[in-house]
């Protein structure tokens, strides 16, 4: 089985482990599987058989082209268990206003706890969670904050649900049965800009956390929904300026980091100490398994969110 890797730390990996029946090969072209995160038509070869994602996301991916091609698609596991962490680290830390509450000590500022008017924080236990997104990294999202009491709320794709998640019809349902939104769905031409102007006004002090994509959420409408405490808070891992190489950048067009109802993460929810030693033990297992023939792993391309 011969195997292309885009990325040169992984295919230095890869080679010195020398697997049994496998070869790493130095052009997509000679490849039976490619490792990447980024696939299009113009990368298919008639030798081509699938695609190993070594990330999180599969917006890289054109899944038209691999459905035309009958090509399978395989993620590796490790990240999603860090992005879901990330993903409730997020929802605590916005609800929790822990970092209201952090800048405003660093000047000596408790808040106003000895008066009346004391800012309390909102806590999530109790609270109806709204997943947008039911695929690997929302059903970790799901099993994560179990115990917190919540309940959970999810769009009805037409997939195996578990008996404790009320299904519903659209994201306009979504929003106003949910006291928070978590959004962890891929972009696609189906998801960008979902959670537009219309959308967020359902959310009127609501709260909305997104660890799939920034542009899923408009960066315009989110900006302003917090900026005039419509919406009680938004906490990213993901956005919509990025910086190339090491360029200093802000994550968005709107001034959305001078708000103190804004949590920022540099999406980093995939990247732990862990995670490189565990994405490479994992994709060695994935390869063993495609050489042995084994496709139990794939995802099916059919039902992504």
């Amino acid at each position: 089985m011969k195997v292309n890797v885009r990325h040169e730390k992984i295919q230095e990996f890869l080679m010195n482990e020398k697997l049994e029946g496998i070869e790493i090969v130095s052009h997509p072209k000679d490849c039976d599987y490619y490792i990447s995160g980024r696939y299009s038509d113009a990368t298919y070869t008639e030798n081509l058989k699938g695609v190993i994602i070594p990330y999180t996301g599969h917006n890289g991916i054109d899944i038209e082209s691999m459905k035309k091609h009958n090509l399978k698609l395989f993620v590796t596991p490790t990240r999603s268990k860090y992005v879901a962490e990330k993903a409730v680290t997020l929802t605590l830390a916005l609800m929790g206003k822990l970092m209201k509450y952090h800048t405003l000590l660093k000047e000596g500022n408790w808040a106003d706890r000895n008066s009346p008017s004391r800012t309390p924080w909102v806590s999530l236990q109790g609270s109806t969670v709204g997943l947008f997104g039911y695929g690997r990294i929302g059903k970790l999202i799901h099993k994560l904050l179990a115990n917190f009491g919540c309940e959970f709320v999810t769009i009805d794709r037409g997939k195996d649900y578990p008996s404790d998640i009320k299904l519903v019809k659209n994201v306009i349902n979504l929003v106003q049965v949910s006291d928070v939104i978590i959004i962890s769905a891929p972009l696609n031409h189906t998801t960008e800009n979902t959670f537009d102007e219309a959308v967020l006004r359902q959310m009127k002090l609501k709260f909305l956390v997104n660890v799939g994509r920034g542009k899923i959420v408009n960066q315009k409408a989110v900006y302003e929904a917090c900026k005039s405490r419509r919406l009680s808070g938004y906490a990213s891992d993901v956005w919509y300026n990025y910086p190339k190489d090491y360029e200093t950048i802000l994550p968005s067009d709107y001034p959305i980091h001078e708000l103190d109802n804004v949590v920022m993460s540099n999406h980093s929810g995939g990247f732990t100490t862990n995670t490189n030693s565990e994405v490479n033990e994992d994709l060695i297992k994935t390869l063993i398994k495609l050489r042995d023939n084994n496709f139990e792993d794939q995802i099916d391309l059919e039902n992504l969110l």
